[in-house]
């Protein structure tokens, strides 16, 4: 829970003891802390803002720039091996050689580096556990874990031998460094992201001896890729008549997650919760079509959840990062900020000043690179907003190093250093009336083919982001947590709800169809049961009767008045196997199919609460918008261009050059943070001309 201004909360006590061997820990107190309601690091009773510096190839003068800037937190990547460009990460080199054989000098001269260019930093140091080219030779027939991290991620050999060399890099550096270092970050799979890239979930004998002992059927193998992808309902899979591929789908994301786990349980065995743990994963929102079942990501809620995870992070989305763009998380973020784990955006852009290749290889992206200076700092400002209006973290990413060699660049990066600090000092707390709920478990019974996830989770964060008001968004294991304060919404989004428990039944019932809340529910909610599929519980848990459609064509005319006048459009991206359409008489129409003119955006009123269901995904953001204003929930603005927003401050970004007018809860003159400058409003609205790429961010005068 949000404590009152001023105090902090405890959530990772990092105290180490005294040793004789080492000094370091007699001061050495790492933990993170809730100060005014925003995570951040405390080093030594130093409270540290979490923006930080990455380089895969660091030098003097992109560490010692950043540092000069302010950013006290580095991260130092370590490995030998070749990126997925077929290039080095490191030019450091190699620091695991052999079966138990390692060379620490490699890591000590890169720790050297960024110790000499940052004395007043501290550090996390990222790990790669995935299969050198010597464990390959040594082990015919081995998955190379970097492209297959499926095929060999339940083997115990892989595993141990991984795991010893983590604990051994940690153990040296902790015993040399040990002060300079606040964590450590599990690097693997494609990537380093966790990926299982070139498999495609297709067997291999090594994830055969897996899978027996998942299942605890010694006789069972991994079905054929018929068999992995049937789905007898159209676009979900039957529990009973498809629970092979239900079972292997488990099998296929949970092993990965396992895996995480269990090189993280080895950490703690060295770092005993006294330094920070983090990986980058569980993109539900960010892998497309059958990407997101391939790599692996779904049972992202695992490592979300455990204690022996500290930081999770993900860079910025690459679907919403150009200069027109709104900047989204690819993470399900408020579960992270609810179970206290400090997420890191990270900012890995292709700057103006990137180049095209590295070492002769094309740099993935380079053709959307940013034109020119002031298109860089615009959208570092976005991603900036985004960050500190949900209180997450951020990293500025110099990936083949140059890409920040700019003066105006590192005065944007101390500007933001400042304005870190200034926002440390108020009280924060979300703003949001609008509570979204997403998951990836329910996705093990959706036809991977059909791209339901690239609509209803992925395009779908474009409408939220423009809709003109802040939202939530958590994933569904939080249903029930008490710390959630339903109170505060009065619009609730279920996203991809297919296969509901009984836990999330009950809050439903009890909290959310309650005090006049409004519910929006997308496509097929609670459809999968036990042993069958169900319209009839879509039709129970919305409170409209509903059909399966005869239609194949998901376009949706919507037409508020009903009166001829179609105002938005949408539709799935795909060809959709099972639509549905409304057939109730007391229900309101806001939209119908373009082919056959049946109900598919409706909405209901009951006494207690409202329910709007929409039979495709992917809503435009007036749609939102007009579902919000129904549920009462205040909206800061009613143009296009995104709005960050918490209790403290409010940030804007325009697409377009012209005037945006944003809708305050109060008047108030405001103070702009980036440019500098006070703002009044006049009858609680604001003016601000503007031109395409600005970012405005403000807060009340009294605050600052």
């Amino acid at each position: 829970m949000t404590k009152p201004a001023g105090e902090e909360e405890i959530i990772h006590l990092s105290f180490v003891p005294p040793t004789l061997a080492a000094e370091w820990r007699l001061i050495m107190n790492v933990r993170l802390i809730r100060k005014n309601g925003v995570i951040k690091v405390e080093i030594n009773g130093e409270i540290i803002e979490p923006l930080s510096f990455k380089s895969f190839r660091p030098t003097d003068r992109n560490i010692s720039d950043f540092s000069k800037a302010g950013v006290r937190l580095f991260s130092i990547f370590t490995t030998g091996l070749n990126s997925i460009l077929g290039v080095p990460y490191s030019l450091y080199g190699e620091s695991w050689i052999d079966n138990k054989k390692y060379d620490f000098q490699t890591i000590d001269n890169q720790i050297e580096l960024f110790i000499r260019n940052a004395p007043n930093a501290y550090f996390a140091l990222m790990i790669q556990v995935d299969t050198r080219n010597w464990y390959l030779e040594d082990n015919p027939g081995c998955p190379n874990s970097f492209f297959c991290l499926s095929q060999i991620a339940g083997d115990d050999k892989w595993r141990n031998a991984a795991a010893e060399y983590l604990k051994a890099v940690i153990q040296h550096v902790e015993d040399k460094y040990g002060e300079r270092f606040y964590g450590y970050f599990m690097m693997g799979g494609t990537t380093t992201e966790w990926f299982s890239f070139k498999d495609h979930a297709e067997s291999h004998p090594y994830k055969e001896i897996a899978y027996k002992k998942y299942m605890n059927n010694p006789n069972i193998t991994i079905p054929c890729k018929e068999k992995r992808e049937q789905s007898s309902n159209g676009s979900f899979k039957n529990p009973v008549l498809d629970k092979e591929s239900i079972d292997y789908c488990k099998f296929h994301h949970e092993i990965i997650a396992d895996t995480i786990l269990f090189f993280a349980s080895k950490v703690q065995e060295v770092i005993k919760h006294k330094k920070l743990l983090g990986v980058y994963f569980g993109y539900l929102l960010e892998l497309l079509n059958e990407g997101l079942w391939d790599y692996g990501h779904l049972a992202y809620e695992k490592v979300f959840l455990s204690d022996d995870i500290d930081m999770i992070s993900s860079p910025s989305s690459y679907l919403y990062r150009n200069h027109s763009g709104t900047s989204a998380f690819m993470v399900t973020y408020d579960t992270l900020a609810l179970h206290n784990k400090l997420y890191y955006l990270e900012f890995d852009h292709i700057t103006h000043l990137a180049p095209q290749f590295v070492e002769g290889h094309g740099i993935p992206g380079y053709e959307s690179k940013f034109s020119d200076e002031q298109q860089t700092i615009s959208v570092m400002r976005r991603d900036f907003m985004l960050c500190v209006s949900k209180g997450a973290a951020l990293w500025w990413f110099d990936m083949f190093e140059g890409w920040f060699y700019s003066h105006s660049m590192m005065n944007e990066i101390k500007l933001m250093m400042e304005i870190s600090k200034k926002l440390s000092c108020i009280q924060h707390n979300t703003a949001s009336e609008i509570a979204v709920f997403a998951e990836g478990e329910t996705l093990y019974y959706v036809n991977q083919n059909i791209g339901i996830n690239t609509d209803i989770l992925g395009r779908q964060r474009e409408g939220l982001m423009r809709m003109g008001a802040p939202y939530d968004v958590f994933s569904i294991c939080d249903i029930d947590n008490s710390n959630i304060n339903h109170d505060q919404y009065k619009l609730y989004i279920f996203l991809d709800s297919f296969k509901m428990s009984d836990k999330t039944k009950k809050i439903i019932e009890e909290k959310i169809k309650a005090n006049g809340k409004t519910v929006l529910w997308i496509y097929a909610p609670d459809y999968i049961q036990e042993n069958n599929v169900s319209i009839k519980c879509i039709s129970d848990m919305t409170g409209i009767k509903l059909k399966l459609s005869n239609n194949t064509n998901s376009l949706v005319n919507v037409d508020y008045a009903n009166d001829g006048v179609i105002i938005d459009k949408y539709s799935f991206n795909d060809k959709v196997v099972s639509l549905f359409y409304a057939d109730d008489n007391e229900a309101t129409v806001w939209g119908r199919y373009d082919s056959d003119n049946t109900a598919a955006l409706v909405y209901k009123k009951f006494e207690n609460y409202n329910s709007f269901y929409s039979s495709v995904g992917n809503l435009p953001a007036n749609v939102l918008r007009n579902i919000a204003v129904f549920a009462g929930v205040h909206i800061y603005n009613y143009g296009t261009d995104p709005v960050y927003v918490n209790s403290r401050l409010i940030g804007v970004y325009s697409d377009t050059d012209g005037e945006i007018n944003l809708r305050l809860k109060a008047d108030t003159e405001l103070v702009e943070l980036f440019d500098g400058g006070v703002y009044k409003p006049e009858n609680k609205i604001l003016k601000i001309s503007v031109l395409k790429g600005n970012a405005k961010l403000f807060i009340p005068m009294e605050l600052s």
